[in-house]
């Protein structure tokens, strides 16, 4: 039994007469227990649905012979929770006080299927395994971090976590495919064991598509955990370089580098961010791989399509995490060669609130931006990226992107990481659209 909590203007389940609050119970005569029944028994070109709506059941037919995504979402309560107690969680490492379901930390292979989030398996059963194979939930995203069976138990505090080979043999046995990534930890499971955990890993190619390997992160709040230590440049381009090696026999073998270092690693290390021919097919971008690279692609090629124009004056203050402001910069100084009376004052704000060490865009909060530029002549505006941002357009410390907008007295817009929606704002930015 499942109730829609949203349904999409235009959609099947619009068209069809599907509204919020409606019940899920069954469709072509089996019984919807949670969302892994409704994606599956879905996918059928005709569907009779039997839903209840103020206590009263209804039932409605259609027909989806192109297969089209129905267009509802829907409550999800029953979310599993994380039973691991990892030595860098990055939750265990924020500070009190912040919403509520920040703390949530979720294990959930449907989050894992529909939103990409990454998944341990150490909280499955026999049976969910089997539901997997079933219903053909894949591709899966997966946090590895090591194939060493005593090491993962550490680093994950769980039992379970010994068991990461056999369970990725069953996936992989029954054509489930999988993305993994690798949260690196200096002197825990880096250097040799990183070697022998790609190495292991390659073993379930094809069905293991891509092996990300991202920094560890660590705020200020780590009273009292586990003693981690931040990778250096110079660890940076030893990880880089390890990896290239990998890459080049994965391309051999296999005709694709397979592994890659997070974007992180590149700037840590100040190495040049690759080109996005590199990355493939950007199978882990949302985990911060080629992110830069193809943001870059994006910017330079609408960039070349426009005519340089002098006439456009303007002044503006664009915010940027400490990890890419180098590379902003750069971007902004190719644009001012066809727009050179467009002023734009990259602005890299230092994480007080986690700590120095977080550098990412992500994680940039409000009362920083506030703290930092508040006494800073903004120009006609103030640009923000929007991936800091959650659908409420609130920062991680709960202040809006319109409280930000009011202490510093100036037009604040938020930036997708879309090279082209930058080009946009730097244009267009408070114009009346």
């Amino acid at each position: 039994m499942l109730k829609v909590s949203r349904v999409f203007e235009g959609s099947l389940a619009y068209k069809c007469g599907i509204k919020e609050g409606d019940i899920i119970l069954n469709i072509n005569g089996n019984k919807l227990n949670d969302l892994l029944d409704y994606m599956y028994y879905s996918k059928d070109d005709t569907l009779l649905i039997e839903y209840m709506r103020d206590g009263k059941i209804q039932k409605i037919g259609l027909i989806n012979r192109k297969l089209k995504p129905m267009g509802i979402e829907f409550e999800y309560e029953n979310v599993k929770r994380c039973t691991n107690k990892c030595i860098f969680c990055f939750i265990d490492q924020l500070p009190k006080g912040m919403r509520d379901t920040l703390y949530i930390k979720d294990d959930d292979t449907v989050l894992s299927v529909l939103s990409g989030n990454y998944i341990t398996l150490t909280n499955l059963t026999q049976k969910d395994f089997e539901r997997i194979v079933k219903f053909h939930l894949s591709p899966l995203k997966i946090s590895v971090h090591t194939t060493d069976p005593q090491l993962r138990q550490f680093i994950l505090k769980n039992p379970k976590a010994s068991l990461i080979l056999e369970q990725l043999e069953y996936l992989s046995s029954h054509n489930i495919e999988f993305d993994v990534q690798i949260v690196l930890m200096k002197n825990i499971n880096d250097k040799d064991n990183l070697d022998k955990t790609i190495s292991s890993l390659a073993n379930f190619y094809p069905n293991l598509r891509s092996i990300a390997v991202v920094p560890v992160g660590l705020t200020k709040y780590r009273e009292g955990l586990f003693e981690l230590e931040p990778f250096s440049k110079e660890d940076a381009k030893e990880v880089i370089l390890q990896i290239s090696k990998w890459q080049k026999e994965f391309k051999r073998r296999f005709g694709t580098k397979l592994v890659f270092a997070s974007d992180e690693f590149y700037v840590k290390a100040e190495e040049k961010i690759p080109d996005y021919r590199f990355y493939e097919d950007f199978r882990q971008i949302e985990n911060g791989v080629g992110l830069l690279a193809l943001f870059r692609k994006q910017f330079l090629s609408s960039l070349k399509k426009l005519k340089p124009n002098v006439k456009i004056k303007k002044r503006i203050t664009l915010v940027t995490s400490v990890a890419a402001y180098k590379f902003m910069k750069e971007l902004i100084e190719t644009f001012n060669q066809k727009y050179p009376n467009i002023k734009v004052d990259v602005v890299a704000v230092v994480n007080h609130f986690f700590g120095e060490n977080v550098t990412v865009a992500g994680l940039l909060t409000g009362q920083d931006i506030i703290s930092q530029l508040k006494c800073r002549e903004l120009g006609d505006y103030v640009l923000v990226p929007a991936c800091a941002l959650n659908h409420e357009n609130k920062f991680l410390d709960d202040v809006h992107i319109d409280d930000v907008a009011k202490e510093l007295k100036k037009a604040v817009y938020a930036v997708q990481n879309h090279g082209r929606k930058l080009l946009y704002y730097l244009l267009k930015g408070g114009e009346k659209n």
